[in-house]
């Protein structure tokens, strides 16, 4: 079984900075936890999380969210747990990702970067863009044991 196969989520939350669609999100009814805003201000402080999974969200833009709220994020799932970001293959490669604040937490022993997966048919290609497979990439972090005040 792969990782995703073996974990139970019990408590399920969303986030969005678009109060319509967490309204659509509560008549689901599958989410304990809705918060609405822009970045993680709105979101708990404390590890809450066994994972934390986007699509669709990361490196649209330079508006949107990028690498630097990893580490907010990364606060936010409880030891061990995983980050999981969905994206366009072709986003990543985006000259204000800044894969430098991701080295240093990896380094500094805050995330381990565990894989990186491309799929083909993630979304539909636009008449503009020259991947006309629709290339996803799903990147995936593990929140390793750090010392208290790392994060």
């Amino acid at each position: 079984k792969q990782w995703y196969q073996r974990r139970v989520v019990i408590t399920a939350g969303g986030s969005d900075c678009n109060a319509e669609l967490l309204k659509s999100a509560e008549k689901m009814g599958i989410f304990q936890n809705l918060y609405c805003g822009r970045g993680t201000d709105s979101l708990p402080k404390e590890r809450s999380y066994d994972l934390i999974c986007s699509s669709g969200v990361f490196f649209l833009s330079k508006s949107h969210p990028c690498t630097e709220v990893f580490e907010d994020l990364a606060k936010l799932i409880k030891h061990g747990g995983s980050l999981l970001i969905l994206t366009k293959k072709s986003y990543l490669e985006q000259d204000y990702v800044n894969w430098e604040l991701v080295r240093k937490l990896t380094d500094s022993g805050v995330l381990k970067k565990m894989d990186t997966t491309f799929v083909e048919g993630y979304r539909r290609a636009f008449e503009y863009e020259e991947d006309r497979l629709g290339m996803g990439a799903i990147l995936h972090y593990k929140v390793v044991e750090v010392e208290a005040g790392a994060v």
